[in-house]
């Protein structure tokens, strides 16, 4: 037989494994109650729906689990699933529901049905625990809970509290008879492509064809938008006579901060894509990422293509702005990454013995939206 080359070329294949995926910032979860179950679906489970004609051979269009989810599975843009987790009426608490849908599955957009929602107590529990979890609330607010929000001088309602809590996860939309109008603009949210270019949005001047627009007065409208209840609200638009039917106006969560529904979704997104993108430069080495200028540049390049990718999806953008760390005046393209590869060469022995990388400083500029114009017209 002849000499195998095998012998003289020993070729060890060292196979990259795949890594983690981004997750899914469509995704959302529909609590059900109990009694509203159908036979053979079991509480402390959940399923999953593509379709309506789907979703209502387990449960009547009568049901408000139906009217909810119709809200998401209908109409423009079109989402492609739904799951609806069935909340077990022994539960003590909505947080303890919540709980056990997290310990199985992971989902993003949290939906209950409008009688929990009008309980206060239970919005403010749901509010807190989307807060914990970065899971976004959609409090769909209806009825006699609409009128006390539109009240200028009411401040023990909804919007008030959940305000006054600073909550970032959570907005209120109020609409006086539809009790699942936000579900309606959070799809619009949930139809981002984070991959794409140019694709991240903002929820202001959005349409929802199924949701009826309101013309309130200017009491209601002032209440709803002032900085105590920054409420959502679907809304005709004049302009002398000229009307638009139909936008959505003031998209704030009830942020502490003062974000907008896009600012929190697109700043959890990124989170995520970066968690994933620096997750899988150190787990997929066939080797080893060594603690070197080289390894550390690994990790800034990691960070770096994540934070162009956002740049061309437009959640981040340029801007002048002054550096805080030298008070001058500089330009940014939407990100800067102050780590250097050297700054790897002075990690003290606690850090290296614990196997760290040097820590990455990234500062974030936002591209936001245009949502106001201002006109100053000097007439010769």
């Amino acid at each position: 037989m002849s000499y195998p080359a095998t012998n003289i070329i020993r070729i060890n294949a060292r196979i990259s494994p795949a890594g983690l995926g981004n997750a899914n910032f469509a995704s959302a979860m529909l609590f059900a109650p109990q009694l509203e179950l159908p036979v053979g679906f079991a509480p402390d489970t959940y399923r999953t729906y593509f379709t309506l004609p789907a979703l209502s051979e387990d449960f009547a269009d009568t049901t408000e689990t139906y009217k909810a989810a119709q809200r998401w599975l209908g109409g423009t843009p079109a989402t492609r699933q739904i799951q609806v987790w069935g909340a077990a009426t022994a539960d003590a608490t909505r947080a303890a529901t919540l709980n056990k849908a997290r310990n199985i599955t992971w989902w993003y957009w949290t939906m209950w049905t409008a009688p929990v929602l009008a309980v206060k107590a239970d919005a403010l529990a749901i509010a807190q625990w989307c807060e914990d979890n970065t899971s976004m609330f959609i409090d769909n607010q209806t009825g006699a809970s609409v009128v006390e929000i539109r009240d200028p001088a009411d401040v023990d309602d909804i919007a008030t509290q959940l305000t006054s809590a600073g909550f970032r996860h959570v907005f209120t939309a109020a609409h006086a008879t539809d009790a699942y109008s936000g579900s309606a603009l959070a799809k619009h949210y949930a139809a981002v492509n984070y991959s794409a270019d140019r694709s991240t949005i903002t929820g202001e001047f959005k349409k929802s064809p199924s949701v009826t627009a309101e013309n309130l007065t200017g009491t209601a409208y002032t209440a709803m938008q002032s900085d105590k209840k920054k409420a959502v609200f679907y809304t005709v638009v004049d302009n002398q006579g000229s009307t638009d039917s139909g936008r959505w106006l003031k998209t704030l969560t009830h942020s502490t901060y003062g974000e907008f529904i896009d600012d929190v979704v697109n700043l959890d997104a990124c989170v995520n894509y970066l968690t994933t993108s620096l997750y899988n430069a150190v787990a997929n080495q066939t080797t080893k990422l060594a603690q070197t200028p080289v390894g550390q540049a690994v990790l800034i390049g990691a960070a770096r293509a994540t934070m162009q990718q956002f740049i061309n999806n437009g959640y981040l953008g340029p801007r002048n702005y002054i550096d805080p760390d030298d008070g001058l005046e500089k330009y940014t393209i939407g990100f800067e990454i102050l780590t250097k590869p050297e700054d790897i060469l002075d990690l003290s022995d606690a850090d290296r013995s614990a196997r760290k990388s040097a820590p990455l400083r990234i500062r974030l500029f936002r591209a936001g939206a245009i949502h106001i114009v201002d006109v100053d017209l000097d007439v010769y």
